[in-house]
C-alpha cells in the first residue's frame, strides 16, 4: 500500500511540476524582452531547472559570461543561454546590469530619485494616462525629457512618466531641457549649489577628501548640522566644515536646501522627505505622495485643537484641503517635529504654552514656501511617546503623546517571533560571508529570552535552522492565538553605499477587520522602528509597506523589520557583533512593550 501510494506521489511529481513550470514560463509578462543582464561572477556556476537548489543542474556558465535576464524568483534569476535554453541561477554568482539607456550619451543627464513608496509611472505626462508601472522609495531614473510638473524617465525596456513633485533629488542636466543646458566651454556643478546648505540626515557620518568612498576621511559630522555647500559632483556635496576646511559628503545623507526664510521655526533639523519614505499616519502608507496635482495653490491650516486626558495630551490639525505630513523625533531636548505639506501656517499661532505632563508648548512657524510646509514643534517632556494619526479625508491629524509604563506590560501576552528564512534558503548574504538566516534566528532567540523574562509567552515560528513555509510561519502564529508577530530580516541592495533601518507592515486594507487589524500593524511598527533607531543609531529608513505573505496571512498585528543592510561592508560589521545583536533585541522588545502600554491607555 506504502509503495503503491509512493509511486503514484512520484507520478503526479513527474507529469504535474514540468506543466507547472512550463505554464509558469507561458504566462510570465517579464519573459518577452530581456531588460537585465546577468554577469556571472562565480568561476563556474550552476544552472538549474527551477528557482531553488533542489532543482537538478542541467548545464554550467562560467565567470564572465553574460546571460539576459527574462525573469526573477526571489533571488534567483531566470536567463537565456546561447542555443536559446533558458534555466534558473543564483542571484548570489551573478551580477546585475541595467540595459544603456537610448538617447543619454551626454555626461550630464539629469537623473530623479523616487521620494515615496508606491508612485505610479504613467504612459503619458498627466494623471488622466495609463500606469504603466509602479516605482518604489530609492529607486532613480534617468530622465528623457520634461513637459510641465512631468519627467519622461528610461524604465529600462521602455518610457514613462512620473510626477516632479513624487522626485526627491535631482542630479545632472537634463539635455532635453535647453535652457538648462551650461554652454559647451563650462562645466559648472550639475545643480546650482549657491546659497544652499546640507542639513545633515545619518546620525554619524563621513568627510571624505574626494567625492566617493575611495577617498579618505577628513572628519564626521553629526545628525542636524547645517554645512554650507560649495559645490557638487554626480551624488556627492562638497561641504565647509565648521572648523574652516573644506570636504565631501554623500548626498543621500543629507538634505539639500535654501537658506531658512525669517519666520522660520528655529530648529536645527533635517527634511525627512530625502531621508526615508514619507511616514504618513494614514492606514495605507504606500500611497504617501500618489498622483495629486498640484492646483498651484497651498491649502492653510485652520485650528489647532489641544486636549488633556488622564495624562495623554492630544493635539489635533485641520486644514481647508487634504494634506500629506511627515513626523520624527529628536533629542537634547526631546522634540516632536511634524512637518504639514502643502499647507500654509494660517491663523495658527505662532507659540502655544501646553505645560502638560508630555508636552511643554507647540511652536508653529512657515518652514517652506514653494510648495508650502508649515512645521510644528512639540517641546516634549522627558520620556514622552507619541502616536500620529491622519484622518480618512486627510484634512486633519491627531498626535498623541504620553509617558507610557511598560513594566508589566508584556505579561499575558502571546507574542510570534520569525526568524527570516533558513536552510537551504540562506537570505541575503554579505560579501564578508555573513548568512541572513544565521542573523535572524541568533536576534531572535534572543528576543525570545528577554520577553520570556518580562512576563510574556513567546512562540517561535523557527526552531531550528530549516527554512519554514511563508504560510506556515503565519499559521504557527495563528494556531497559538497571538497577539502580535514580529518577523526579523536583514536588508539587502546592489548598492552598497546604501544602508540603514525600516519597518514594513502590510499594504492591503480589504475588510473592515483587516484595515483594523493595518492600523494596529501601523502603530505597532512605528513603536518598533523608533527603538531600532534609537538603539542602533543607523538611518532610518521609516515605515513601509508590501504585501508580504506572513504580513497579509497573521491574523494580529504584524510587522517585518530590516534591521540593517548586509550588503554594506559596515552595517555588515556591526551585525557581526553581540552589540548589535542584543541592541536589535531590546529595541524590538521595547518597541512590543511600548505599544502594548499605548493600547492599554487608550
Amino acid at each position: 500500500m506504502h509503495f503503491r501510494n509512493f509511486g503514484c506521489a512520484l507520478f503526479y511529481l513527474w507529469v504535474l511540476v514540468p506543466v507547472f513550470f512550463f505554464c509558469f514560463i507561458l504566462i510570465s509578462p517579464s519573459l518577452t524582452e530581456a531588460a537585465e543582464t546577468a554577469v556571472v561572477t562565480g568561476t563556474t556556476v550552476n544552472v538549474r531547472s527551477g528557482p531553488s537548489l533542489d532543482y537538478a543542474a542541467f548545464t554550467q556558465v562560467n565567470q564572465g559570461d553574460r546571460l539576459p535576464v527574462l525573469d526573477k524568483f526571489y533571488n534567483w534569476y531566470y536567463v537565456n543561454l546561447p542555443g536559446g535554453v533558458n534555466g534558473w541561477i543564483s542571484g548570489q554568482l551573478v551580477r546585475i546590469e541595467q540595459p544603456e539607456p537610448p538617447e543619454l550619451s551626454s555626461g550630464n543627464v539629469l537623473t530623479i530619485m523616487i521620494n515615496t513608496d508606491g508612485v505610479n509611472i504613467r504612459s503619458g505626462p498627466g494623471t488622466s494616462y495609463e500606469i504603466v508601472a509602479r516605482a518604489s522609495y530609492g529607486q532613480h531614473y534617468p530622465v528623457m525629457e520634461t513637459s510641465g510638473d512631468w519627467y519622461k524617465v528610461w524604465l529600462g525596456t521602455n518610457t514613462g512618466w512620473v510626477a516632479n513633485w513624487l522626485v526627491a533629488r535631482k542630479t545632472g542636466v537634463s539635455p532635453t531641457s535647453p535652457q538648462t543646458v551650461p554652454p559647451a566651454a563650462s562645466t559648472p556643478p550639475a545643480v546650482q549649489t549657491s546659497g544652499k546648505t546640507a542639513v545633515v540626515n545619518g546620525s554619524q557620518v563621513n568627510v571624505r577628501k574626494g567625492p566617493g568612498t575611495a577617498n579618505a576621511l577628513v572628519g564626521q559630522v553629526s545628525r542636524g548640522d547645517e554645512l554650507p555647500v560649495l559645490g557638487q559632483d554626480g551624488d556627492w556635496y562638497q561641504v565647509k566644515l565648521a572648523g574652516g576646511s573644506n570636504g565631501w559628503v554623500a548626498g543621500w545623507l543629507v538634505s539639500l536646501q535654501d537658506a531658512a526664510p525669517a519666520e522660520q521655526v528655529q530648529d536645527h533639523v533635517e527634511n525627512p522627505v530625502d531621508n526615508h519614505a514619507p511616514q504618513t499616519g494614514s492606514i495605507d502608507i504606500s500611497r504617501g505622495g500618489e498622483d495629486r496635482e498640484p492646483d498651484g495653490q497651498s491649502g492653510k491650516a485652520l485650528t489647532l485643537q489641544i486636549k488633556e486626558t488622564g495624562g495623554q495630551t492630544s493635539a489635533v490639525v485641520v486644514a481647508d484641503v487634504p494634506f500629506e505630513y511627515d513626523a520624527f523625533a529628536l533629542s537634547g531636548p526631546d522634540r516632536l517635529v511634524l512637518d504639514l505639506k502643502g499647507i500654509a501656517k494660517g491663523e495658527l499661532p505662532s507659540k502655544t504654552d501646553v505645560n502638560s505632563k508630555t508636552v511643554k508648548q507647540i511652536r508653529v512657524g512657515h518652514y517652506q514656501r514653494e510648495p508650502d510646509i508649515t512645521r510644528l514643534v512639540f517641546d516634549l517632556s522627558g520620556g514622552a511617546q507619541y502616536v500620529t494619526t491622519h484622518s480618512r479625508d486627510k484634512k486633519s491629524i491627531n498626535v498623541e503623546t504620553y509617558i507610557p509604563t511598560i513594566s508589566g506590560s508584556y505579561a499575558g501576552t502571546t507574542i510570534a517571533i520569525d526568524a527570516g528564512h533558513g536552510n537551504p534558503d540562506p537570505g541575503a548574504i554579505g560579501r564578508n560571508g555573513l548568512v541572513e538566516k544565521d542573523i535572524t534566528f541568533d536576534i531572535a532567540k534572543r528576543t525570545k529570552k528577554l520577553l520570556e523574562a518580562k512576563g510574556a509567552r513567546v512562540i517561535m515560528t523557527r526552531t531550528g535552522d530549516s527554512e519554514i513555509g511563508l504560510e506556515e510561519r503565519a499559521n504557527r502564529a495563528n494556531k497559538a492565538g497571538a497577539d502580535l508577530f514580529v518577523s526579523i530580516h536583514v536588508n539587502a541592495h546592489t548598492d552598497p553605499s546604501i544602508g540603514g533601518t525600516m519597518t514594513y507592515i502590510c499594504n492591503g486594507n480589504g475588510t473592515a477587520a483587516e484595515a483594523s487589524r493595518n492600523q494596529e500593524s501601523n502603530r505597532l511598527a512605528r513603536y518598533v522602528q523608533a527603538e531600532l533607531v534609537k538603539k542602533l543609531g543607523l538611518r532610518d529608513g521609516g515605515v513601509r509597506s508590501a504585501n508580504f505573505v506572513v504580513l497579509r496571512k497573521a491574523k494580529m498585528p504584524a510587522v517585518l523589520t530590516e534591521l540593517a543592510f548586509i550588503s554594506n561592508a559596515n552595517e555588515e560589521k556591526l551585525m557581526r557583533t553581540d552589540s548589535f545583536r542584543n541592541k536589535s533585541a531590546e529595541a524590538i522588545v521595547n518597541g512590543i512593550g511600548y505599544y502594548i502600554s499605548g493600547k492599554k491607555t487608550r
